[in-house]
């Protein structure tokens, strides 16, 4: 056997193993997952909260033309909840800061638009308040075979992990903070993975590092392989994870750290995975804002177990700058510089504005004001001179804190919520440096526009000077006179 023959027969990275669906929707057999064909939309589908369409026929099909099944009650992504004028003076305006289907220099984002690695909501909240829906089938079917392909692959996920990620910020993480990353949580995770079988931390742990790696790379087959790893490792966690949850109630303190630290690096994971959602179709943040939730469930029913004297890595964590635990500061603070994003647009003599009764509805309000109440503390963070690192936890703390509800407003595509989302989205475009962020921000703003009631779209016009300006620092960092 010659050289060419040993290369084609080497296994090219692992792939997601399950049960092949036949009658699967168009979306799921395009991703190459398992399609649980659920009527009318399947819950891949309805967890990404987009069209789900089956290779079914019907009239529209006999025309040539495809049948969109919707689930009933969800607005088309084609569609915003209230009607849209179109003009060629609005198409022309819009234009100009909405994205394309291939946004260019899209980099990280651009495979998401084939593939994203949003293959599960696979976070389950242990608030009764909130249940857990569907558990996607393919979390229990999923397996990585044994072999010295794995065993490659996670050397160079742990040594990525160690080597390349300790240091997120251009300024050194002080001494505690980098013991905790370099030398604790590792620890932890390969103690209860070798003592007790519990593998969630250094599955997510490996899905965080493969998808750095992702994002770093410029190599087409590499970055395949390094989606397939991380949607791989993604899942396995979930698996675990779920399991680990449910034994909250009798955890002890040392395993009440691990479910608790686990839970704040799936946070972090489906955080930096925002960059990656696709923009055609656009895929708000929603799973980030649901794992937030969830997140929080955990922290608060451990918080109780855990004491001072318990030493755990989770609480160490809690108390490094900035504090988020007063609400004051953070959902019950000032919000008076940027209520008048609540405001109809329309004059308040307009039929618009006096038709509107969506602040009349109870709680609506509240859940709006805490939204840019939150929005609000960052940006006198920001004045204050934070240290990038702490003002990197509170743009990753707003889906702990915001209501629950507010995901939900954002799911039914409610012009105040996106306008909200769009200036909170708006603070991260300083952080696009940080690869937990990149190029986010302005993808979820353009989209955000893009998707808009053309009256609402005036709510966000000031924030296009922040692209003008980055695009001009892009240009002139990679010209070559400078």
């Amino acid at each position: 056997m010659d050289g060419a023959d040993t290369h084609e027969s080497r296994p090219r990275g692992p792939r997601l193993y399950h049960k092949k669906s036949r009658m699967g929707c168009l979306r799921c057999k395009q991703r190459r997952v398992k399609c649980d064909e659920l009527r009318p939309s399947c819950s891949s589908c309805s967890r990404h909260f987009v069209e789900c369409v089956y290779p079914t026929q019907s009239p529209a099909l006999a025309s040539g033309k495809s049948t969109l099944i919707i689930q009933p009650g969800r607005t088309p992504l084609a569609h915003t909840i209230s009607s849209t004028r179109t003009t060629p003076e609005a198409t022309a305006h819009r234009s100009e800061y909405a994205p394309s289907s291939t946004p260019s220099n899209f980099q990280v984002g651009e495979a998401a638009s084939v593939v994203s690695p949003h293959n599960s909501r696979f976070y389950p909240s242990p608030s009764e308040s909130h249940p857990t829906t569907h558990v996607d089938e393919t979390e229990d079917d999923v397996e990585f075979p044994d072999g010295p392909e794995r065993r490659l692959w996670e050397l160079r996920l742990m040594h990525n992990s160690q080597i390349r990620m300790t240091e997120p910020f251009a300024k050194p993480l002080g001494e505690s903070s980098r013991r905790m990353w370099t030398e604790e949580v590792p620890d932890m995770a390969f103690s209860f993975a070798q003592k007790e079988a519990r593998y969630s931390l250094l599955y997510i742990e490996l899905a965080h590092s493969a998808l750095h790696m992702w994002t770093t790379s410029t190599d087409k087959n590499e970055r395949e392989e390094l989606l397939k790893l991380q949607q791989t490792y993604q899942l396995m966690c979930s698996r675990e994870q779920r399991h680990d949850i449910a034994e909250i109630p009798r955890a002890n303190p040392k395993l009440l750290d691990y479910i608790c630290f686990t839970a704040l690096r799936i946070l972090t994971h489906s955080l930096a995975l925002v960059q990656t959602l696709s923009v055609d179709p656009w895929e708000p943040p929603l799973q980030w804002l649901y794992m937030g939730y969830g997140a929080g469930g955990v922290f608060h029913k451990a918080r109780s177990e855990l004491k001072a004297e318990h030493q755990s890595i989770i609480g160490k964590y809690a108390e490094s700058p900035p504090s988020l635990r007063d609400p004051t500061q953070t959902i019950l603070s000032d919000h008076s510089a940027l209520d008048w994003l609540l405001d109809h647009p329309s004059h308040p003599s307009s039929i618009e504005a006096q038709t509107d009764q969506e602040l009349n509805e109870e709680g609506v309000r509240s859940v709006y004001e805490k939204a840019l109440a939150y929005t609000c503390s960052v940006h006198r963070a920001i004045d204050a001179k934070e240290e990038r690192v702490a003002i990197s936890r509170r743009l990753g703390g707003f889906a702990v804190w915001v209501p629950i509800e507010f995901s939900k407003f954002i799911e039914q595509r409610r012009p105040r919520a996106l306008v909200i989302l769009a200036h909170f989205m708006a603070l991260w475009i300083d952080y696009e440096d940080v690869w937990l962020f990149g190029r986010a921000g302005e993808w979820q703003i353009r989209c955000i526009y893009k998707h808009l009631p053309v009256e609402w779209s005036c709510k966000l016009d000031g924030l296009f000077s922040k692209f003008k300006q980055r695009d001009w620092e892009r240009q002139h960092w990679q010209s070559p006179t400078t």
